[in-house]
C-alpha cells in the first residue's frame, strides 16, 4: 500500500523549513526602514501642501516663456521650490 498522509515528522520538517524562510526574509528585506522613509515623504508632502518650507529646501526664481496657441507668447515669473537628498528629489513651481 501507499502512504497518503504526512508524518508529524515530515510536518515538523516542513514547518521548520517555511519559518526559517519567513523570519529570513523579514529580517533581511529592502524595507526595514519602510516606516524612516513614509514619515520622510509624509513630512514633505505636508512641506509642500502648506507652503511651510524648511532650510532643507532650495528656492530659486525664475521666468519661462509660455507659447499659446502656436503664437502667443507670454512671460511669467516662477518660483521653483526643491528637495534633494540621497534618496528623494521632489520640485514644485508656484506662479508669483
Amino acid at each position: 500500500m501507499e502512504k497518503n498522509s504526512f508524518t508529524l515528522l515530515e510536518t515538523l520538517i516542513s514547518l521548520l523549513l517555511l519559518s526559517v524562510i519567513v523570519v529570513g526574509f523579514s529580517k533581511y528585506s529592502y524595507y526595514e526602514n519602510f516606516d524612516e522613509h513614509f514619515m520622510l515623504l509624509n513630512n514633505l508632502e505636508n512641506s509642500f501642501t502648506t507652503n511651510s518650507y524648511s532650510s532643507s529646501f532650495i528656492k530659486e526664481s525664475k521666468k519661462i516663456t509660455i507659447i499659446i496657441n502656436d503664437s502667443e507668447l507670454k512671460k511669467q515669473k516662477v518660483e521653483k521650490i526643491s528637495y534633494k537628498d540621497d534618496k528623494v528629489g521632489l520640485f514644485k513651481y508656484e506662479i508669483n
